[in-house]
């Protein structure tokens, strides 16, 4: 299983070097429209701050998610009710919506796909990367990251090779 996050994550089973399965989540869009455009933009701040792994909240919503089947829609306003009950600061509101989706989204590919034995490949990079492979630990997933920008690069000069466009490598 290999799981490919951004905007729109792409999550893809392969078997036998052959693609047999393949879903994406907007969870990326989700979390930029809903911090821009829906009630839980008085919370998160005009400017969500990045949110960090390491993040208690990121960590509890995240596990919240996770427990409760993907279950994301109905916990959406507990949110914005921390921030005005609790005074849930701007970055932990985003760091909370930012778990709650990712815990939403890989609690429902594992639910697609199952969560066998061998590690999920995590092609990502940067904070999204860190992000997403502390989401798949909290979640007990077994983990192999593959640099996403290295895997271009090398998809890239693969194709090159094989259409001629450059020689063999020594």
């Amino acid at each position: 299983l290999v799981c490919m996050p951004g905007t729109h994550s792409k999550w893809v089973v392969v078997e036998d070097g052959a693609v047999a399965g393949f879903g994406t989540w907007p969870t990326g869009e989700l979390f930029s429209v809903l911090a821009a455009h829906s009630i839980l933009r008085h919370s998160l701040g005009e400017h969500p701050a990045a949110v960090v792994a390491d993040n208690a909240f990121f960590r509890q919503w995240c596990e919240r998610a996770l427990g409760e089947g993907g279950d994301v829609t109905s916990k959406l306003f507990a949110i914005r009710a921390a921030g005005l009950l609790q005074d849930l600061q701007a970055d932990d509101a985003a760091a909370c919506l930012s778990g709650l989706l990712l815990g939403g989204e890989i609690a429902s590919a594992k639910r697609r796909y199952g969560a066998g034995d061998a590690p999920v490949v995590l092609v990502a990079s940067g904070a999204l990367g860190v992000l997403y492979a502390a989401a798949l630990g909290i979640a007990d997933l077994a983990l192999r990251t593959v640099d996403a920008d290295e895997a271009v690069r090398a998809g890239l000069v693969e194709a090159a090779r094989e259409n001629g466009m450059i020689g063999a490598a020594a």
